[in-house]
């Protein structure tokens, strides 16, 4: 344009740099930042300087030079997330190649954050035994135990150490999956990046030193998460604590098999901030949670998976930690009913409660809990096979505050105990029954006449949950917006049908409900024109003419699942592609009358598409070479 240079001209760095900063603050940051990148160079050396977070895949010959070419051009990012896992479906894309290409050249990456591609070799293949990827690790605890001889090809403490050169304002870093790295990436981190507050070092193989360097280095250190962390024992955890437990608010331990209750007790002892910790281990004892409770009394998150810790454990949590809110309880044997009356006396701000394999536990435990927790906001209930209708009762008479209720293989309880929860819980919004064999249309209509602020409800092979349920909810819930019925199979048309008419959903899942035919989608493709989710896999029944009326109905669609309908034909994907322009992912395997034609008019019609599942015996040359990253086989050979 004729004049702009004049225009930017006038513009100094500083007032350009606050434009460009005020955009990507904005709601379409990711893509506006891309596009100011590409104004000029001016404008694209202010942008760099602006970035705060990038995301990056782990994978590839090259990772170590690509996260030092984000380091040096991007130098003011704050945040940076590094997976292993990241974008595998790219593997060995044409596409992936160019996108890294001319993205290093142009400065922008796709989704406004830095995101790399996890192929970025070029197109003469380059040899592994790079020494960029070479590993130099003088700590023998950082050493995970691998196959001689196997080919590494991922992030390395070489491109960390490029990391923490270039970008020493870092205050969050992820490393995911990050087999490679190991203390001596660590302790680069912990030299040059004094501001870092966030360290996830999930399924990382970090020894001591790289845990004790962060303590010294890393005072500002509040969020650390160790799941997964097998190379660490007592003595890192210990030495990290002990130099910046004043700072820490969020610990996250799991399966990191060497440590045990002297951990914990080291946690107790220096982290009198922590607010939020997660545990899991077989090693860890009664001993190490009271520690924890004594220490931290400012904790509001307990989640605790420990197979070795009993009562003694929760009663000094009922004693110790009156702030608390969020408790979650997964697979314990040593838990009775004893446990959760400590918590009721001792957390009245208790909010959030969930109970999942917890055996012993009674009817008894959850009426103490109702009575003196008013506060109980979401409760979840999994495994527990000895709680009864009485349970849920007693939380319909005690706590009117309830949003999110979910019951999953609790076979004792009966459509009674929703006669309570519709009468006295009419805030209720969300309600997940999975495998609850003995509920039935009487118990959802006591929900629908209560709960009319219902907007999730999520039923799974719920045998005995039919239409008359859903007429009620279509009746009385208009604010429905997502509803799950797999394998209802006593759903049929006719409720739907009022569904469709009463509830405008945005997501809807029908796997497996048998019964359902293409007057019923119609009536939900005529009814629900802002649905974005649609799962109707495993209907037989159904043909084209449904797809052609999603088509028509439900621009807005973003997702669909359609695998196992037999009866569905490249026609039918024809229609559906031509209304629905937004689709970003498909799965449709096991259609018998889909053919490679219908996977390539799946891939030429969406041209937003992110995932396809289909079987690889479908795909041709063409298609696979033009839509290669967004392609995954599932079942190969078929």
């Amino acid at each position: 344009m004729r004049g702009a240079d004049l225009i930017n001209a006038a513009l100094p760095d500083e007032l350009l740099d606050d434009v460009i900063r005020r955009v990507g603050a904005g709601g379409g940051a990711k893509r506006d930042l891309d596009a100011c990148a590409l104004v000029c160079r001016r404008w694209r050396r202010l942008e760099r300087a602006s970035r705060r977070s990038a995301r990056l895949a782990a994978s590839g010959e090259r990772a170590d030079e690509v996260l030092r070419l984000v380091a040096e051009r991007f130098t003011a990012l704050a945040e940076v997330s590094v997976n292993e896992r990241l974008t595998a479906a790219a593997s060995g894309s044409g596409s992936a190649r160019r996108s890294y290409r001319s993205g290093m050249e142009r400065g922008p990456y796709r989704a406004g954050m830095i995101h790399m591609p996890n192929q970025i070799r070029r197109r003469r293949r380059l040899p592994l035994a790079s020494n960029l990827t070479l590993q130099i690790s003088p700590f023998p605890l950082d050493q995970p135990v691998s196959d001689q001889g196997s080919e590494r090809s991922c992030l390395t403490d070489v491109g960390l150490g490029h990391l923490a050169r270039g970008c020493r304002g870092l205050e969050k870093l992820s490393l995911v999956w990050c087999s490679a790295i190991s203390s001596t990436g660590l302790v680069r981190i912990a030299e040059n990046c004094k501001k870092l507050t966030s360290l996830d070092l999930q399924a990382c193989f970090i020894g001591d030193p790289g845990l004790i360097a962060i303590g010294e280095g890393c005072k500002l250190l509040k969020k650390l998460n160790l799941r997964f962390v097998e190379g660490t024992t007592d003595e890192g955890l210990i030495g990290l604590v002990k130099n910046c437990g004043q700072s820490l608010v969020s610990l996250a331990v799991a399966n990191c098999q060497w440590l045990t209750d002297a951990s914990l007790h080291a946690v107790g002892s220096h982290c009198p901030n922590l607010e939020i910790i997660s545990v899991e281990s077989d090693r860890v004892q009664s001993v190490g949670i009271i520690s924890i409770a004594k220490g931290c009394r400012q904790l509001k998150t307990l989640k605790l998976q420990c197979l070795g810790a009993g009562d003694d454990a929760l009663d000094a949590v009922g004693s110790f930690c009156p702030l608390l809110e969020i408790l979650s309880l997964n697979n314990f044997e040593g838990f009775t009913d004893r446990s959760l009356t400590s918590i009721a006396k001792g957390c009245k701000n208790l909010t959030d409660l969930v109970l999942n394999e917890c055996h012993l536990l009674t009817d008894r435990s959850l009426e103490f809990v109702a009575r003196s927790c008013k506060k109980l906001a979401r409760l979840k209930i999994s495994g527990c096979q000895n709680m009864e209708s009485v349970a849920l009762e007693h939380i319909g008479r005690w706590c009117p505050g309830l949003l999110e209720l979910s019951l999953i293989f609790c076979p004792r309880i009966q459509n009674s105990a929703f006669l309570e929860i519709g009468r006295g819980c009419s805030l209720l919004r969300t309600l997940f029954l999975v495998d609850c064999s003995r509920i039935s249309d009487s118990a959802l209509s006591h929900i629908a006449q209560g709960c009319k602020n219902l907007t999730e409800l999520s039923i799974r092979r719920g045998y005995e949950v039919g239409d008359r349920a859903l007429m009620s909810i279509a009746e009385n819930c208009k604010s429905l917006r997502e509803l799950t019925l797999q394998f209802c199979e006593r759903v049929s048309d006719a409720g739907l049908s009022a569904i469709a008419e009463n509830c405008p959903l945005h997501k809807l899942n029908l796997c497996g409900c048998q019964l359902i035919t293409d007057s019923g989608l119609t009536a939900i493709a005529r009814g629900c024109p802002d649905l974005v989710f649609l799962d109707i896999s495993v209907l037989r029944i159904i043909s084209d003419i449904a797809l052609a009326e999603i088509g028509d109905g439900c621009p807005k669609l973003k997702e669909i699942a359609l695998s196992h309908c037999p009866e569905v034909t490249n026609v039918g994907l024809e229609h559906l592609v031509r209304g629905c322009l937004q689709l970003e992912s498909c799965q449709m395997v096991y259609c018998r009358r889909i053919t490679s034609s219908g996977v390539a008019t799946i891939v030429s019609g969406c041209t937003r598409m992110k995932k396809l599942l289909v079987e690889e015996w479908k795909v041709s040359e063409r298609t696979r070479r033009r839509a290669g990253p967004v392609l995954s086989f599932l079942c190969t050979g078929l």
